[in-house]
């Protein structure tokens, strides 16, 4: 039997489709006779309103997408996507909008935006010019992009330089001789340049350190690790069975940072006495690890949240296409690592 559609009741009812989606959305803009009539007949036919046709005629669904270049698995075993997400459900709580994770079909992000009702899409680690992202501005769908380079569309980014700097200053400090460096690891679809906007800027902040520290700079400190607990872990576990035996860690994820210091206690090592380690997000578990992670925290919260109000204001017929937010970078120095003089660092006046 064919589906009921809004067009059926329409007909039955004697009414336009758009009386029918008022009945069911906007009752108090229509008569009392006219709102029973229509709902009889629904209950008549057994039709319930579909969202995608509610989009339809409403020109909006009430949804913002979240983009992001992984599975949902995949995406979701680093914790930085929790405490972002937070941020941008706060904006839709407030705006009454419903969120919708996007990620890849059949490996394409191209085919999933084509298959996801929303009015508009949150990028995030893709930039604008990516050839999955671009089609998006040929079709004048709004989108916000984070974590990624953008010159025509709004976006959201942190001091990922800055920040990537000073921690790898830090740590160079100590006179480290064997310091290895957990990238991230992109989808392979994705790694047409590895170390792109996010991973590039973090990326020239800590060459930068090395080399004004006269360290030296080589590719085979650089591993591709996976944004979770258990891809750090597993790094810092293979690297011991190698025969690898690093004094310090500077990894771009916390989530990556926490798996190496799980290995560390696996592997009897003191930390930061034998292996000192530093992340970069701050996510709540870096506080409650053991030892408390020294990282780059960046405000996930805000930022999830700035990109929602970003593509609101996109979706509702705002120009904010040259609004480029860059949020702060902070150095939070706990007892993963260790001060000059040997023991345990910790910032002024930060926890």
């Amino acid at each position: 039997m064919a589906r009921v559609t809004i067009s059926d009741v329409a007909r039955r009812a004697g009414v336009s489709p758009t009386t029918v989606s008022f009945t069911f959305n906007r009752p108090w803009e229509l008569s009392p006779e006219t709102v029973r009539r229509v709902l009889e007949t629904s209950r008549e036919l057994g039709y319930a309103p579909n969202p995608h046709a509610k989009a339809l005629l409403s020109s909006r669904s009430g949804v913002l997408g979240l983009l992001v270049p992984e599975s949902i698995t995949d995406a979701f075993a680093n914790p930085f996507y929790s405490c972002f997400v937070q941020g941008v459900g706060r904006v839709c709580n407030e705006r009454e909008l419903s969120m919708m994770i996007v990620s890849p079909i059949d490996e394409s992000i191209g085919e999933a935006i084509t298959r996801a009702p929303a009015d508009g899409f949150v990028v995030v680690g893709l930039g604008e010019d990516h050839e999955d992202i671009a089609p998006l501005a040929r079709r004048g769908v709004p989108f916000v992009v984070v974590d990624g380079t953008s010159e025509y569309a709004p976006s959201v980014n942190v001091e990922d330089e800055r920040g990537a700097y000073e921690a790898a200053a830090f740590i160079l400090s100590h006179g480290h001789e064997d310091v290895l460096l957990m990238s991230f690891l992109k989808p392979e679809r994705y790694r047409d340049d590895p170390y792109r906007d996010v991973g590039q800027r973090r990326m020239a902040g800590y060459r930068r350190a090395f080399e004004e520290a006269g360290a030296g700079w080589e590719e085979g400190h650089v591993l591709d690790v996976p944004c979770s607990f258990e891809g750090g872990r597993r790094c810092m576990l293979e690297l011991w069975r190698a025969g690898r035996r690093p004094t310090a860690l500077i990894c771009m994820s916390d989530a990556a940072a926490l798996g190496a210091l799980l290995a560390a206690r696996e592997l009897g090592l003191r930390v930061p006495e034998d292996l000192e380690v530093v992340g970069f997000d701050d996510i709540p578990a870096a506080r409650i690890s053991h030892p408390p992670l020294s990282t780059v925290r960046q405000p996930t919260v805000e930022k999830g949240a700035a990109a929602a109000n970003l593509l609101v204001r996109a979706i509702e017929g705002e120009d904010v296409a040259q609004e480029h937010v860059v949020l702060p970078a902070t150095l939070v120095l706990r007892g993963s690592t260790r001060s000059k003089k040997g023991a345990p660092a910790k910032a002024p006046g930060l926890p």
